[in-house]
């Protein structure tokens, strides 16, 4: 009860040497006057923060909780913002829009590569291909992008084929059959060459077996089976007599390519038929009969990619007479 009793003295009197009722030297007990004084002068110097080791404690404790996610596109778009808004010389704004510019074409890029006609990406991806045709300048690359060309090419007449989009599958068959033509004049120079033209050949044949394949396949329901019909069509003709691989491949495609052109002239005739109306007959047309625009534009197109599929096959088979006269005169020479 004592120590009690003391306790409550003590806090009184801090209590009224700290409000002012009462100075220090009024406290009569020595002990009880050393005892307010170490008190309030602790009060006075207790710190008001905490210390830097203490923050820094408080720190790490804090981070090692946070669970770090990834920036999503929203942040990388402020971010480019942020840095593009800071002071900086002209140099350094231009190369961070070039790569913005090159970041969202490669995208878009990308994104092309699945499209097909009519769609709104589809022109980057032609585009594209343009590009890559024109920096490939040895004879061997432009037969690799003439081939990947192709292929994509096949991929679409595939896709078109098979949602029942007949006209533009022979347009995209006939273009097929065109850069594999021109794959095979870029590599007439290495025509003797066996390995060049056993994987050409070897491609060719597993391109036209996955045509044949998927023809099978679309052949089975009734809204997809004039489309199976073009695919059959790739994989129709057998492969035609030539010197070389190289020269068979070219002339085969020609060939196919040829096939599908008159394919697409006896469409747009049918669906001219089936639109007929009367009006005066020209130099071009037939009385009575008006040419559906969307058949005969696919017919012009597919036509022309056979012309070109031709040219390519006519002017592989003059480089290699060519060749051949070159090699009989260094002969007779000798």
């Amino acid at each position: 009860m004592v120590g009690t009793s003391e306790q409550r003295t003590l806090e009184r009197l801090i209590s009224e040497v700290a409000r002012g009722q009462r100075t220090l030297a009024g406290v009569s007990d020595p002990k009880m006057r050393e005892a307010v004084r170490l008190a309030l002068r602790l009060h006075r110097d207790a710190p008001t923060a905490p210390d830097a080791y203490a923050r820094r404690r408080m720190r790490a404790r804090v981070m090692s909780g946070l669970r770090p996610h990834r920036p999503t596109l929203r942040d990388n778009a402020w971010a480019a913002l942020w840095h593009l808004g800071r002071p900086a010389p002209y140099i350094v704004r231009c190369v961070a829009i070039t790569g913005i510019v090159l970041g969202a074409g490669m995208g878009a890029t990308l994104a092309s590569s699945d499209s097909v006609p009519d769609d709104a990406l589809y022109s980057v991806k032609l585009a594209t291909e343009s590009v890559r045709l024109a920096l490939a300048g040895a004879p061997q690359d432009r037969a690799a992008v003439e081939l990947s060309i192709a292929e994509h090419r096949l991929v679409e007449a595939e896709k078109l084929a098979s949602s029942g989009r007949t006209s533009e599958a022979l347009v995209a068959s006939a273009i097929f059959s065109e850069h594999i033509a021109s794959a095979a004049a870029e590599l007439a120079p290495e025509a003797d060459s066996e390995t060049v033209g056993a994987q050409l050949e070897s491609s060719f044949n597993a391109q036209r077996e996955r045509a044949q394949s998927l023809a099978i396949l679309l052949s089975l329901d009734e809204r997809s089976a004039k489309g199976g019909e073009v695919l059959a069509m790739i994989a129709a003709p057998t492969m035609a007599p030539g010197r070389t691989q190289v020269e068979r491949v070219a002339e085969t495609a020609a060939s196919v390519a040829f096939g599908l052109a008159g394919a697409a002239d006896a469409a747009a005739e049918q669906a001219s038929a089936l639109t007929a109306t009367p009006r005066p007959t020209t130099a071009t047309t037939r009385p009575g009969v008006t040419a559906n625009p969307r058949a005969s534009a696919a017919a012009k197109a597919t036509r022309h990619a056979a012309d070109k599929a031709r040219a390519a096959a006519e002017k592989l088979k003059k480089t290699l007479r060519e060749r051949e006269q070159k090699h009989q005169s260094e002969r007779d020479r000798d």
